[in-house]
């Protein structure tokens, strides 16, 4: 009964000196107004409770270190809202965290799907460039895969240069052929590419 009779700074001194009775003086005192001043921000009884208990607890654990002068209910409620703030900032970041997650995630699904694009276009290409006569064959292969112009191509084989142009674009319109009978929309964008 003394103890609902004392003040807050008074019984904040008490706290400080290990007053268990003071520090249950003080909960009782204040936990529906603290709950209420949380709630009303949080719109959830799961956390408000959780940080009311946290906050109380922090007070126990700290109270060597508060001041009996100042005003225990503002120590009290700044210590709610730098909980709150911190709450809030803890939802951002893992919003954040899984919104990086998602775009990579998104980022490795279409890595996946144009690496599996390409090997389907390398397979086609393998396949058309297979299917071309030998002579024709290995001209393209020179010109494509090795890089050699097609002046270092004529000088190879001892042929003219305009007889590697020919077998180079009938090359690409056999491909090309190909391509259009074994491939879809997005395999041809990339035949596109490899041609030019």
């Amino acid at each position: 009964m003394k103890f609902r009779e004392k003040t807050d700074t008074e019984l904040v001194a008490l706290l400080v000196r290990d007053n268990e009775a003071a520090f249950s003086e003080l909960y009782v005192r204040y936990k529906n107004k603290l709950y209420y001043f949380v709630f009303h921000l949080l719109k959830s009884k799961e956390e408000t409770n959780d940080i009311v208990q946290e906050i109380f607890i922090r007070i126990w654990e700290s109270r060597s270190f508060i001041n009996p002068d100042l005003s225990f209910s503002s120590f009290l409620y700044t210590m709610a809202r730098n909980r709150i703030l911190n709450y809030f900032r803890d939802i951002d970041i893992d919003e954040k965290v899984k919104e990086i997650l998602a775009t990579q995630k998104a980022k490795e699904e279409e890595a996946i799907d144009s690496q599996i694009i390409y090997t389907e276009y390398q397979e086609i290409l393998r396949n058309a460039i297979s299917r071309l006569p030998p002579q024709r064959q290995k001209i393209f292969n020179m010109s494509r895969i090795e890089n050699m112009s097609h002046k270092e191509i004529a000088a190879q084989l001892g042929i003219s240069v305009n007889t590697v142009q020919e077998h180079i674009s009938e090359a690409l319109k056999f491909i090309k052929t190909y391509f259009n009978k074994h491939a879809d929309m997005s395999l041809n964008l990339l035949l596109a590419a490899f041609i030019l």
